[in-house]
Formats: C-alpha cells, structure tokens, sequence
C-alpha cells in the first residue's frame, strides 16, 4: 500500500486561489474546537453532525447524506464518470494523536492489521478478493493513517452486486471484526519498519524539526503518524485492541460510496449491514496542548536537506463552523495570501532575485492547536540571509501600502474563471474525486456543496470584497515577530544569525515598491494562415487528422467524458535521439526552458497577463526519445490562447536571464537532494545497466551530469528543434471545427518550417548475468533498494510475450506480498514490471525491486530464486492468473474513458501507424495470455541468470 503521512485537500475555493498563487491551502475548511463553538459543533446522543446541520446551510443536492442510530455517517451520489464502477471511502476520525505514549505508531500499526484478517475474512484473503474484482493493490486498495484520522478506500471498475457487497463487507470487518492474532502482530512489524525506513529521509526530518519548532507543547510535535521504532517493536495485541476499540467506533466513523449506484439500494444495504455495528470502548478526553515555542528559531543541516527558510505566525485557531460569514472570513485571509504571493512572485521571477521561490499562506486551523500564517523561501544556502531579506521585504512594502485595487484586478479573474470551470467540468468529475472531496470535507467538520452553488456563493462575496479588508488580513495574520526554522544540506548558520537576520530584516528601512505595468499580450499574429492539404478520419478512433501547407499537422479528438478540459500538447524536433552525445548531460534541465519566456515577454509578464485576464491555460516542456514537447491544459474557451502561447514558446523563445538563475540555483539543490534518497539511486544506476549506458534511451542525471550543465546549453538544443514542423495534438472538450481554427491561427500559419526525419534509436541485447552493479547512497545505513532484471524483446518482435511478461509481472508481484511482505516480513512494498517497449526496438525487460537492508540480501536472493523455480515448475491456478490479470484487464477497458488515455496514444498512432492496433488490442492481449505460456516465461527466467542491481550506503557492509 502506498499511503501518504498528511492528507490534504483543497476546495474548489481553495484550488481556485492556489492558481493564482494563494499560498499554502493545506486545509483550508478546518475548523478547531474553541470554547465559542462547542454549543454549534456538540455532537448528538449518537454522533457528530455534518457541517450543514450545524449552520443549514444548503449541501449539495446530488449527495444522499444521512445517519444511523449507532452515529455513522454515510454519504452516497450517484455518479456515471466513468461509465461504471464505484468509489468507496471509510473514515475513522482519529489518528496518531489519539495513541497514548506507549502507542506511538500503532494507530498506522492497526491500519496495517486491517488487511491481515478478520472475523470472515483469512489473512491475506482481502486484497485477492479485490484482485478478482480488477482492483490493483496500491492504486485501487489503500489505506492512509495522519495525525487525526484513518482511511482505507476502495475504487471497483464496476459497481454490480459483487462490488457493493465486497466492499461494505470489508468496512464492516474492519470496523468491528479485526481478529488482530498475535503472530501476524510479529509478522507486520517487519513490513512497518520497512516503511519506516523508506520514509526516514532528509525532507521529512526537516518537517519533523519545523513542526518541533513551532507546535512545541502540543501533541502534533509528539505524534508523527510513522510512530517510534521501539514502539513497533514492542507492539502487542492487546495494545492495538485498546487503540481499536477505543477509536473504531461508528460515531467516529464516516461512510462515503460514489459511483453509477441506486442510491436507495446503497442506503439499505448500508443501514442493514452497520445498524449492529456497537460502540466497544469510549473516545478518550485528549489536551492536545497549546503551542509554546521554547525559542524563537530552529535549523535543521543534514546531508540531502532541502534548502528553505520559513517564517511562522501562529494566530488564534479558526474554530468557527462554515457559516456564510465564516466563509466569507477565510475568504478575505487567502485572498491576501493570494495578493501577497503574486508580489513575491514579480520578484522572485525577475533576474538576479536572491531567493528561487517564496510563497505565503494562512492555514486557519492546525489539527485544532493553532492557527499559522507561514512564508516559505527556497533558496541556495550561501544566499539564505538575502532571500530572506528579500522576501521580507516583499511582505512590508505591501503591509505598508497596502493593496491596491491592480491587485485585484489580477487576483479575481482567475478565481472566477476556475469557479466557472469547475461548474462547467462537474457533470463529468470522477467518483474518486468526489468521494475523495466528500470525505475530506466530513473530516473537516465542512460544508460540502456543488460547483454551482459555490459559485453562486462566492460571486456577491468576490464583489464585496475590497483592498483594505485584505490589507487588514495581511497586518493581523503576518504581523509581530516570527519564528524562523531553516533547512540546508551544509553550512550551517547558527540560531542567533538567524533570529538576528529576521530582526533586521523587519526593521530595515522600506523603499517604495514600484507598480507593476499591466501588461499585454502581442504575440496573436503569426503569418498568413496556411491551406489545408489533407483532412482525414479514423472512425476507430474518433479522431480527425489535418495536415498544414505548412508542415504542421494535426490530430483532434473530440471528447465529452472530461467536460471544460482540454490536453494540448505540440510536438516538435527528434527529442533525446537527435541530441549530439556532449549535450545529452543537460537533459534533464530542458523543463527550465519556460523560466526564460518568450523573446517579448517573460515569464513574469506573462504571468501578470494571464492572471489579468482570468486565463487558465499553462505551459511545459518535457523530452522523450523521439520529441520535444511543449504542452498545456486549459479549457475551450482559452483554447487559442493556450496555442498561442505554445506557439510564442517554440518559435520565439526567449532563454533569459531569470532561466539561468533558478537553473544555478535549482541544480546542486537538486543534486544533493538525489544522492541521499535511495530509491532515486537504484533507479538512475538500474537505468544505466539497462540502457548500455545510452542517455538518449533514458538516464537519470547524475550529480556530474547536473554539475557540468550551464544555462547557455539550452539554446543551442531547443532553437533549432522548436523552429520545426509541430506534430499538434488536442483531446478533450472541442469540436473538430473549433479545433482546426485555433491551429490554423498559430502553428498552422506562416512559412513552411522544416520536418526533421524521425531518428530510431535501438537497444542492443543485454548479457546476463555479471557482477552486480553496486550505487552508493548517502542515507542511512540499513536503507537499501535490491533489484534483479532480465532483458526481453521489444513489443513488436513478440506481442504475446511482452503481454505475458506484463501478467507474470502482476503475479510474481502477489506473490511477492505474500512471501517478503507478509510472512517474511523484510519490506514494504516488492514491485515488479515487465514487457517489452512500444517505443525502441530492441528494449524490453522484467525486474523486481525490493527494499530491505543489505544483510537480508542473501536471503532474499533465495526466496527470489526459489519463487521462479516453483512459477517455472508448476501451472499457477485459474483463480491466481485471474487475480493477476483482472486490474490490469479493467485497467485497459477503462483507460479510454480518460482524455490522459488518447493523449498518450494519438502522438504514437501519428508518428508509428501500427501503434492503432496496439492500443486497440490491449484487452485481447491481456486476455490471450494463458497459463501456459506463463510457465514457461517463468521457467525461462529461472533458467537465466539476473542483472543484479543495488543501492546501499557506502558504509553498510556488503552483502556476502
């Protein structure tokens, strides 16, 4: 399971500030429990309230929510996007600061035991019935445990009987019915502690060292949700029944179901099913404690440590429930972040800025002990004491003059554009989405209402609002002294130069902060627009291909499944296959290229520009083996302007100054960051091995290669390409005709421009065997990643073997988690992949990956090579293949449902025409595979010997 540590959501309030910069939305419908509001939030004999019980207020009318006698709370919508299947959410509202002190960990300890038997259900027995109904382990069954609540989720491919049944049956379980035996407790520590390492990584002691800082006093310093590793150890039974039954309560649970469901049936089957579900123990009174910083800054330096300084004000929690006026308060404080983050930016994106990012933010409740305004600066670390000067600085022009109604002007057009859109895309939202939004807005004790009646809401609020109100938010939420914590990889600076700095950097003199000129748009014209020499369409595909007099071509697919969106993406040159082998080190820095702006505009004029004018539209350069690519989403009204800014990017780019400087500043940043994660390692060395070493098949950098990049590189790669004929492709929410003209008007207008021939890259064979390839690390010791991998035929040399090694992969995978995971207890999370490339003859491979530390590699060889002998000897059952098969067959029939789908494919069918048969053929591939063939793809393997790759600390000692 991959689980992450801290859950957040946005609203659709919140999303819409964060496009324009709002700051640090990390929730922003909290609400704590303050003296003032116990007689609004109390709970019913039963249970807590949903959030529009306790201001009736409207919620969305789609949802179906309710409660039972017992306290659930269920939330059910009936949804056809996609077609079919079923979105399922249970919530358990509480988490690490529940556990006492001896508990540390076993709140994530017990969400781990959800899945390792029950009263109806073995051990082991819940992801195979799953896997049966296409459900992939980690993509469609996961559980996550934070600091306050629980949840597992479920996402069926179809919501028939068999789902509904399956998946209710299983919250139930885990509600009441956990058998928690004291010997798959033993098991589960291994696989805990596998967690606990890979998790153990410099960011998140940098987190951990902030939060120590600034919640000092509280339980939050005290409870990351990992736990403690003596704590796992020690870990008992008896000990996780206490937190289970004191926690798994239903009144402390929320049920969320979303999907092409008969809402009615849904809530019988749920009130059937959980009416008997008993209150085992009873909620314990917590004091969660109050911030009490013992000093007034904190620096954490350590090998791999992002490079940031952040400023905190705490504030008095927002424990108020959603009312209107509420609302329209939090409204007010992220505005002004919002205001304020679009100084930052103006001076952050203009050359020669001493700090690479800054970003402000207010979040009104942290997990109910405090509020925080917070201003984050990234920066290299030998120019910290200027970037916070300058950041500061930024903040006190601004609360000193106060914001201006330009501000405002830029500010309210993309909040009211991404309102509009999200009204326009709700018909089609995804049920993991809204289940997703449900169940966030429960756990925050919020209002949950649709796109329309948002909008609805926020209009006259948005029209109301004036620039004092957000001056006075700036003054009262950034105001007094704050604290200060810095991260850095080296050189630390001390805790007295950092208060010093701060203090200085709040009493300096101002000087006046110069308007920003309003700024517009000239690229609108790029020639006389060229004839259409050819139009065609492939009733298979739904698509229509337009090719340009002058060498632009163009496929388009109309879509309704994704309603207001549209991916557009222009390809364009031969990508990493014409790239000269001196050039290929700066690869990965090709993405900066949208930092330089056009040779008109920058980026920060651009910036200023779309936030004008309520455009949602972006911009992104990513390389692969055959094309560079410029893309962007956006939504059909702003159609044209997105390709006309893709358009300015690939035939006047600009390559300024600003560029350079966050490629100086990013890249040791970046560098230092990779040595010291491991996985990052194994993946960068497993790449080299099996690429023969070949960048333009696909290296990560390495840290010489991010050292010997320079910023003037990158012209000499990209003009040339980007001046060419450009591959154009749109799907989404578009008519054909619509589509046709916006390319006309950009890269189908003006001269013809060259096409370069397409360049095919080959993989040779790949030998067996060898010396291990060993990378060194520099995390901790006992952190290491151990992979083996065996070389296979591209696609097309053999279709039916490359879908088999995909299925073998999915097998081996299972039976992995049952073996080193399970009841071996040495990892995490195994994984494996196969098949053979769509893309480059010649390459293909099947691999597996594990961590676990360098002294089990020994053993770990053995159960590997045993685990192949026994697939190679004996035909794995029908219901094994099923179970392997099933996700990724759901997986295939589903995918064309999403636009990202046609994306992926289209570019291929255009540049490779048997890539259609391909794509259409995936399911029949998939199912075709039998048992039979997978026998002898696993008897072949164990009679090869594998490419054995591994990660480890340079100090651990080697494996034997």
């Amino acid at each position: 399971m991959s689980k992450p540590m801290f859950f957040m959501r946005a609203t659709a309030l919140a999303a819409a500030l964060a496009l324009t910069g709002g700051g640090l939305l990390l929730a922003p419908a909290a609400r704590a429990e303050a003296p003032e509001a116990k007689a609004a939030t109390a709970v019913t004999a039963t249970g807590p309230l949903w959030g529009h019980e306790l201001v009736q207020r409207a919620p969305d009318p789609a949802v179906r929510f309710g409660r039972l006698p017992n306290g659930l709370r269920y939330a059910i919508q009936h949804n056809e996007t996609p077609k079919d299947g079923v979105a399922m959410r249970l919530h358990i509202g509480s988490g690490s600061l529940q556990e006492r002190d001896e508990e540390r960990g076993l709140a994530h300890f017990l969400e781990h035991m959800a899945f390792r038997g029950s009263t109806h259900v073995p051990d082991g027995e819940v992801v195979r019935m799953l896997q049966r109904q296409g459900l992939a382990f980690g993509a469609d069954t996961n559980a996550f445990t934070a600091f306050d609540q629980t949840v597992y989720h479920f996402n069926f491919p179809k919501a028939d009987a068999a789902a509904l049944d399956t998946g209710l049956m299983l919250f139930r379980e885990i509600g009441d019915g956990l058998k928690l035996e004291p010997q798959l407790v033993e098991q589960e520590k291994g696989v805990i502690l596998s967690e606990e390492r890979v998790r153990d990584v410099p960011p998140l002691r940098a987190y951990i060292a902030q939060q120590q800082l600034v919640l000092a006093g509280t339980r939050v310093a005290q409870r990351l949700p990992i736990g403690q590793i003596e704590t796992i150890q020690a870990a008992t039974a008896e000990r996780l029944r206490r937190y289970y039954q004191a926690n798994y309560r239903p009144d402390n649970a929320t049920l969320v179901v979303v999907g092409n469901v008969d809402v009615d049936a849904v809530e019988r089957q749920i009130r059937e099913r959980f009416a008997g579900w008993k209150r085992a123990g009873k909620p314990e009174v917590l004091d969660l404690g109050k911030p009490r910083p013992a000093q007034a800054a904190a620096e954490f330096v350590a090998d791999g440590a992002p490079d940031t300084l952040a400023l905190s004000w705490l504030l008095p929690p927002d424990n108020r429930p959603p009312t209107l006026a509420a609302s329209r308060d939090q409204l007010v404080r992220q505005l002004a972040a919002a205001v304020l983050n679009l100084h930052l930016a103006d001076r952050g994106l203009k050359a020669g800025s001493p700090y690479l990012g800054a970003q402000g933010g207010v979040q009104p409740s942290v997990y109910k002990v405090a509020g925080e305004a917070q201003l984050m600066v990234v920066a290299p670390p030998e120019r910290w004491s200027a970037a916070l000067d300058s950041a500061v600085e930024v903040l006190r022009q601004l609360q000193a003059q106060g914001v201006q109604p330009a501000d405002l002007q830029r500010v309210l057009p993309t909040v009211r554009s991404f309102l509009q859109s999200a009204v326009a895309q709700a018909p089609t939202r995804q049920h993991a989405a809204i289940a997703d939004a449900l169940l966030n807005s429960a756990h925050q004790d919020g209002l949950y209402q649709s796109a329309a009646q948002t909008l609805a809401e926020a209009e006259p609020m948005l029209a109301g609002i004036t620039p004092d109100e957000l001056t006075a938010a700036l003054r009262r939420d950034f105001g007094g002294k704050p604290l200060v914590f810095r991260s850095a990889k080296a050189g630390p600076a001390g805790v007295g130069a950092l208060e010093q700095q701060v203090a200085q950097a709040l009493s300096r003199p101002l000087a006046a902060q110069a308007a920003v000129t309003a700024v517009d748009w000239p690229y609108t014209d790029f020639g006389p627009a060229s004839a259409i020499t050819s139009k065609s369409t492939d009733a298979d595909l739904g698509t229509t291909t337009v090719q340009f007099a002058n060498g632009t071509r163009l496929v388009v697919k109309s879509t309704a499944q994704e309603k207001d969106k549209l991916s557009v993406q222009a390809r364009l040159g031969q990508g990493r296959a014409g790239l000269a082998p001196q050039q290929l080190h700066a690869v990965w820095a090709l993405n900066f290229m949208p930092l330089g702006g056009t040779g008109q505009r920058s980026v920060a004029e651009l910036t200023q520009w779309q936030q004008a004018t309520g455009k949602l539209i972006g911009v992104n350069l990513a390389v692969d083996k055959s094309n560079f690519v410029l893309q962007g989403n956006t939504r059909p009204a702003d159609l044209l302007a997105e390709l006309q800014v893709l358009a300015a990017f690939a035939r006047d780019p600009g390559f300024r100054p600003e560029m350079a400087d966050k490629l100086t500043g990013v890249a040791p940043m970046m560098s230092n960051q990779f040595e010291a994660l491991p996985a990052i390692v194994f993946q960068r060395e497993r790449s080299r091995v099996m690429n023969s070493g070949d960048a333009r098949l696909g290296i990560m950098p390495s840290a010489a290669d991010i050292a010997a990049t320079k910023a003037d590189e990158l012209p000499a790669m990209l003009r040339g390409p980007l001046a060419g004929a450009a591959d154009v492709v749109i799907v989404g929410d578009v008519s054909v005709d619509a589509a046709i003209a916006a390319v006309q008007a950009t890269f189908g207008s003006g001269a013809e421009r060259p096409r370069p021939p397409r360049v095919d890259l080959r993989q040779a064979a790949l030998a067996d065997g060898g010396t291990p390839h060993v990378a060194f690390h520099r995390g901790r010791a006992d952190q290491a990643v151990f992979g083996w991998q065996w070389g296979m035929p591209d696609h097309w040399a053999d279709p039916a073997l490359s879908n088999t090694g995909r299925v073998a992969a999915a097998l081996l995978q299972a039976r992995l988690v049952d073996t080193v995971r399970e009841k071996l207890g040495i990892t995490y999370s195994p994984q494996a992949s196969g098949g053979g490339s769509l893309d480059t003859p010649g390459q293909g491979a099947f691999a597996v990956q594990i961590e676990t530390p360098p002294e089990k590699f020994d053993g770990l060889r053995e159960v590997l090579a045993a685990q192949l002998r026994e697939l190679g000897d004996k035909p794995v059952s029908a219901d094994e293949l099923q179970r392997a098969r099933q996700p990724l067959l759901d997986t295939a029939l589903k995918a064309p449902e999403h636009n990202g789908h046609w994306a992926f494919w289209l570019p291929r069918v255009l540049a490779e025409p048997r890539m259609k048969a391909a794509m259409l053929g995936e399911a029949d591939g998939l199912r075709a595979v039998t048992v039979e063939q997978l026998q002898a793809f696993f008897h072949g393997l164990a009679g090869r010997q594998p490419i054995e790759v591994v990660a480890r600390a340079p100090e651990a000692a080697p494996a034997k």
